[in-house]
């Protein structure tokens, strides 16, 4: 009696790649669902806060990468507002301002909570600037004073930083804090990159309208 041939690890390989694809696939679906909003301003301050969300759990590799070691275990902390920002979707679908309020809020809480993580001296104050622009595009004409003031505020605590900035948790050597500061000059402009690719978005969304 012959036993049945298993398949070779080749035959397996093409079942493995469709499965990692389906996976994908419901992955990005329940993304978009879960970001998703009538209004095109909440659906854009939504996505920014799950690419801020998903994204900071790898905030301490990247310290890790820069700093060494050394970086332990205080950059671990970094990823304390992240339950907050992938929390931001579902304040949408109750109250779809106070989501666009909250997102530069907390964004801003986030960039001084980092600052007394890493020092100033690290260049994390600079994530205040992608603060004050998603306020600027998140906010309708009549919601003026407030897109003001949003966009003012990362303005005020980064000059009340000059003169009152948190000591450090941990102090790194000049080298580390080069590259640490490289790091934090390359992500908020990678933001603002992103934030324009949204403002074209938005645009598209109301001229359908």
């Amino acid at each position: 009696m012959t036993r049945p041939t298993r398949p070779c690890r080749r035959d397996r390989e093409p079942l493995r790649i469709i499965s990692i694809a389906s996976w994908y696939r419901r992955l990005s679906a329940a993304f978009h669902a879960y970001t998703q909003h009538a209004d095109p301003l909440v659906e854009v301050n939504n996505w920014v806060a799950m690419i801020v969300g998903t994204h900071l759990p790898f905030w301490p590799l990247y310290v890790l990468w820069c700093a060494g070691w050394q970086s332990l275990p205080t950059s671990l902390l970094t990823i304390t507002f992240t339950p907050v920002f992938l929390l931001i979707p579902a304040l949408s679908r109750r109250n779809a301002r106070a989501a666009r309020i909250a997102m530069p809020l907390f964004g801003i809480a986030n960039a001084i909570f980092t600052t007394w993580i890493l020092g100033v001296a690290s260049g994390s104050e600079l994530f205040l600037v992608p603060c004050a622009a998603l306020s600027s595009m998140t906010f309708r004409h009549n919601e003026r004073w407030l897109m003001t003031g949003l966009t003012a505020l990362p303005l005020v605590v980064w000059y009340v930083m000059l003169g009152h900035a948190p000591a450090p948790l941990h102090r790194y050597g000049p080298a580390a804090l080069h590259q640490l500061f490289i790091l934090n000059t390359i992500s908020p402009g990678i933001l603002l990159i992103i934030f324009g690719w949204f403002r074209l978005a938005i645009y598209r969304r109301m001229e359908a309208r």
